[in-house]
């Protein structure tokens, strides 16, 4: 994804997976290494009550699609206490929720938008009259304010939930609200692979993770299986998004906007472990962790031939590279402590057990 964005001269690319932000650091470390802006968010599951996990045939688990963007550190630390509260607190089925409580709690830092035809503002438009989605929409510009969008696709979707209604439908009127209130309109594109022609691949996993055949109907309903209408769910190219959205070119330059007001967060830390006193002559934990090695290796060795010290010297180096000599100064303290207690201490396990 990175590479298709790098070689088409995008300058920011979102990573917004549902329910979670798993993604994030390997996305992050990636976009810089292209010299993309990263900008990190989540397409969260919403429900009514996040603590409810009683529900019958009559009334279902209703869970609406709402995305939402890290502006800056705080609105990074947000989405993760948010996600995290999701899998603690509204965990159903595999499903982490949240709520509207905890949004307003933790909607610092964070940008949102109308989101998918799966979020609460377009479902309301499909399903409910025109006057009772504009006060749901008002309840998300209430939370959100400023850093509140309308968000434009086009995925050529007819018919939506068998209401008679387009994405199209949808979005003249978020349109129209766009102009009501002075709410900035964006145009996105909902990607779930990165090229079209990996749209049967894709159609093939949700078949292999649902556990249906891909013969079965694509809907709603016994009798049909879950898949996506067509193969516009691609990661498009700025051209292409260009010629879909050519009747309202200012939804892609306030797409810019946002990318403008984004500072993305700094998600490398330094290793953080207990702090480790050295004894007197040592100032370095390298150092004194080379000469505990050799003291060991003396003993267990008796003369270091050239082969012993060459690997020892290439581990120590590793150790070293990495950043964790503190590590193994702390476990072989426990190690230690525990041998002169005439407790039985184990071989250990992992590659660190098994170097010499």
């Amino acid at each position: 994804m990175m590479k298709k964005a790098a070689d088409d001269g995008m300058k920011a690319v979102a990573l917004t997976d549902h329910g979670n932000m798993f993604g994030a650091f390997k996305f992050v470390v990636e976009a810089e290494r292209q010299g993309i802006k990263p900008i990190v968010g989540c397409e969260f599951y919403v429900v009514e009550d996040r603590h409810k996990r009683s529900f019958t045939g009559g009334e279902r688990d209703k869970r609406y699609h709402q995305l939402m963007l890290a502006k800056n550190q705080e609105g990074y630390q947000n989405l993760s206490k948010l996600c995290s509260l999701g899998y603690m607190e509204g965990l159903y089925g595999k499903y982490p929720r949240i709520d509207k409580e905890l949004v307003r709690k933790y909607k610092d830092g964070i940008i949102a938008t109308t989101c998918c035809i799966g979020a609460e503002v377009p479902q309301a438009i499909l399903h409910k009259s025109e006057e009772e989605a504009e006060k749901v929409f008002l309840e998300w510009l209430d939370i959100f304010g400023e850093n509140y969008y309308i968000e434009l696709q086009r995925h050529d979707l007819k018919d939506l939930d068998r209401t008679g209604k387009s994405q199209e439908d949808v979005n003249q009127v978020l349109l129209k609200w766009s102009k009501k209130y002075n709410v900035p309109a964006i145009a996105t594109n909902d990607s779930h692979y990165v090229n079209e022609d990996d749209s049967n691949a894709h159609d093939i996993l949700l078949c292999i993770n649902t556990g249906d055949l891909q013969s079965t109907p694509i809907g709603d309903g016994r009798n049909y299986r879950f898949g996506f209408p067509n193969s516009e769910f691609y990661f498009k190219t700025q051209e292409e998004m260009n010629r879909k959205f050519s009747d309202v070119p200012f939804a892609l330059d306030n797409t810019n906007l946002i990318v403008d007001q984004i500072t993305p967060p700094e998600l490398k830390r330094d290793v953080l472990l207990p702090h480790y006193v050295l004894p007197p002559g040592f100032t370095d934990q390298n150092d004194y962790l080379r000469h505990l090695t050799y003291e060991g290796a003396r003993r267990r060795y008796g003369e270091i031939s050239e082969t012993v010290r060459e690997r020892l010297d290439f581990e120590l180096q590793t150790i070293a590279n990495t950043g964790y000599p503190g590590y193994f100064l702390i476990v072989q303290d426990f190690t230690t402590a525990a041998r002169n207690l005439g407790v039985a201490v184990g071989p250990g396990r992992g590659s660190a057990a098994g170097s010499a």
